[in-house]
């Protein structure tokens, strides 16, 4: 396929950029249906009068269907969404990006989406399926499924699927912190263990308990349970961010922020913070996946894009042998520019 897409943009450029602009607007459709041309324009930050030429064409050739309460994607164009997206791929060179990633990152694989998360929500929720895509073959019967919160792991679970295995068991990887409720890991775990009809166990402690209490509610056995199972889990999907979101997202105290500051806190995954060489620096309570730990997961899934999170995306995975990246077009740029130094 690459030779003819060199010859493509030799001869008819203007080709390529019609189709990721009609791909951009299937995979809108896909995320918000059923959705009305005035909110795919506003999504999109195009004119209606553009969208509904393009949406014409989308629906003529059998790619959307028209509904009272708004436009869907049809089997066709699900189907086709697959195909365009590894055209894409290798439009912009992202199978190759992912490669020198793989290499220069160490980590086992890297799955780059095209687009740019920060600024297309349906770009997040595709990265999501994706996820699941490749997590899905990793789930076996009796299968223990750690996750954290976040936006991220949340597109996870809101894509996933049915797994046919056996006593699949999923558990938040971390206790609750200061935030929106919505995507904490407690909700992460549940949306995810609905999904792929497999079972759920929360954990209602919070993260920064400290070690005396922590001692005192294991005697409660519903919630040793849980932190044992999180203690076995095989298969791992987290999230991270930077240390100004995460000092933003948990409203760290100013005394917290200059502590950490003064340690070198650069990111935050699963309740530590790491420095820009990736060692850990804190850990925020007792509760959820420890790093000694971490070598007996043996999937470990790393969901999070954008330009902002290319450092931490780096610091985090760098030498983690194990670890599936699935990251934005834009991060992987940006990831790659870093580590040549540009």
């Amino acid at each position: 396929m690459s030779s003819i897409i060199e010859i493509q943009k030799i001869i008819a450029p203007e080709i390529s950029d019609i189709i990721e602009k009609r791909y951009s607007i299937l995979l809108t459709i896909k995320y918000n249906q059923p959705i009305g041309r005035r909110n795919i324009a506003g999504l999109l930050g195009e004119t209606e009068r553009w969208v509904r030429s393009e949406l014409d064409i989308l629906k003529k050739q059998n790619l959307i269907k028209v509904h009272p309460q708004g436009m869907s994607v049809t089997e066709a164009g699900e189907e086709i969404l697959k195909h365009i997206s590894i055209y894409i791929e290798e439009l912009k060179g992202l199978s190759m990006l992912s490669r020198k990633l793989e290499t220069m990152l160490g980590v086992k694989k890297v799955i780059i989406i095209p687009g740019d998360c920060e600024k297309r929500p349906e770009v997040l929720k595709e990265m999501g399926g994706k996820a699941f895509e490749y997590i899905k073959g990793c789930i076996n019967d009796n299968s223990i499924i750690a996750v954290t919160g976040g936006n991220s792991t949340m597109a996870v679970a809101e894509n996933a699927k049915s797994v046919d295995k056996k006593e699949v068991i999923v558990v938040p990887a971390v206790g609750g912190n200061p935030g929106s409720h919505a995507t904490q890991a407690n909700a992460v775990a549940e949306k995810l263990a609905a999904k792929i009809n497999g079972s759920y166990y929360p954990l209602y402690l919070p993260q920064n308990i400290n070690e005396e209490m922590l001692k005192i509610m294991l005697t409660d056995s519903n919630i040793s349970k849980v932190v044992e199972l999180v203690s076995r889990a095989d298969v791992f999907i987290f999230g991270l961010s930077t240390f100004e979101q995460i000092a933003k997202k948990r409203k760290l105290d100013e005394e917290t922020k200059n502590y950490l500051q003064r340690k070198g806190a650069f990111a935050e995954a699963f309740g530590y913070y790491f420095d820009n060489e990736g060692k850990v620096v804190h850990k925020s309570g007792s509760i959820g996946i420890k790093i000694e730990g971490y070598d007996n997961i043996t999937t470990a899934v790393c969901i999070a894009g954008g330009v902002s999170k290319a450092e931490a995306i780096i610091a985090i995975n760098k030498g983690k042998k194990k670890n599936i990246l699935v990251i934005d077009e834009k991060a992987g740029e940006q990831m790659y520019n870093i580590m040549r130094g540009v």
